[in-house]
């Protein structure tokens, strides 16, 4: 996954989150190539907010949405 696509997930769950979405704190394996952040939408319940290539690249998302919402720090 390049830096762009990196930025643009962890934009999209920005937003959701401005949305009053919530995300899950966890990291959850859908496949040995794919994991996934969770979270909950009013409307649909329990849903996939983003898919990553490594477990890594999604802990790395994860941390950067609640160093940003630690801040107060809005979608970029």
């Amino acid at each position: 996954m390049s830096s762009s696509e990196h930025d643009a997930q962890l934009e999209f769950l920005e937003e959701m989150v401005e949305e009053h979405a919530t995300i899950a704190g966890d990291v959850v394996e859908i496949d040995a190539h794919t994991w996934a952040i969770h979270g909950y939408i009013a409307v649909d319940g329990d849903v996939i907010m983003a898919e990553y290539e490594s477990e890594a690249h999604a802990r790395i998302v994860l941390h950067e949405l609640e160093a940003d919402e630690e801040k107060g720090a809005g979608p970029r």
